[in-house]
């Protein structure tokens, strides 16, 4: 059986080709329902996948934003286009998080990188989930949700002088149009506010800045991992490119929160090879 699994993000997607000589792991372009047409998803299929394997049996596609029939049949009739041969399956890419981490134990799994989400994990599937919302109006905690925040502090001059400064110099151009140009004209507006985000933080080190992040974290657990009514005794697992860089933080607000076995985990795909390889 020769299988290709796939971690989609709202910036990059991870790959695994598993033959029975081995297994080729690489990366390309996120691949996002809502951000992407299926014209540019068959593209960089086509581009960056298929020169990636050869014959492919099974096709195990996780990604952000394939929930609902609508979603996940633009995915899956994009695939399907590029691999006619390959049994194809489409799930939403908290559902991988969950099985790379958790595995076969039941527990809570958050994603936390351009995009945020949590669910209940229970059998294999997530039988309760949040409603992420999206960078607009929810995604509470993310990277897109923390240069929002950043950008919003920044223009309304809430950061303190020396601190706005600095962000400015990591911004390079701090004009109000430029950035309601880059951010509302921009054919992928989450990638840019992460983006900032990315950028600010690795450069930049404040207590307002602390303060700002900190407010995502929380409204991301008092909103979104709240709705979904957590076993508190039950482990619980964040993952995700946010998750790593600010692990301590989010450990320790889970721990003011009553939460006594939760870790953070980076990579899924690998964890995805686990659980499909055990099947």
């Amino acid at each position: 059986m020769k299988l290709l699994i796939a971690d989609s993000g709202g910036t990059k997607t991870d790959w695994a080709y598993i033959t029975p000589s081995g297994i080729n792991y690489f990366s390309g372009e996120g691949l996002h329902p809502a951000y992407n047409s299926s014209g540019q998803i068959g593209d960089e299929l086509r581009k960056n996948v298929l020169k990636n394997v050869g014959e492919v049996d099974h096709i195990w596609f996780y990604g952000a934003g394939c929930y609902g029939s609508e979603p996940v049949s633009k995915i899956k009739q994009s695939i399907i286009r590029v691999f006619p041969e390959s049994a194809v399956n489409v799930f939403d890419d908290l559902t991988g998080a969950a099985r790379a981490h958790l595995q076969n134990r039941n527990g809570t799994i958050c994603a936390m990188g351009t995009g945020s989400i949590c669910g209940r994990y229970k059998n294999g599937e997530i039988v309760r989930r949040s409603a992420a919302l999206g960078f607009a109006i929810g995604d509470e905690g993310s990277a897109a949700d923390i240069g929002r925040a950043i950008l919003k502090a920044f223009f309304r001059d809430e950061m303190g002088e020396e601190t706005s400064s600095r962000v400015a110099s990591v911004l390079q151009n701090r004009e109000y149009a430029y950035w309601m140009d880059k951010i509302y004209k921009s054919p992928h507006p989450n990638r840019e506010l992460a983006s900032v985000a990315g950028k600010v933080l690795e450069k930049v080190r404040s207590k307002q800045l602390l303060r700002i992040i900190t407010g995502c974290f929380e409204r991301f657990l008092d909103q979104q991992l709240s709705s979904i009514k957590p076993d508190k005794q039950e482990p619980i697992v964040l993952t995700g490119t946010v998750a790593n860089k600010h692990s301590s933080l989010l450990s320790a607000l889970l721990t003011q929160r009553g939460f006594t076995s939760h870790s953070v985990s980076s990579g899924v795909i690998g964890g995805l090879v686990e659980y499909h390889a055990k099947r």
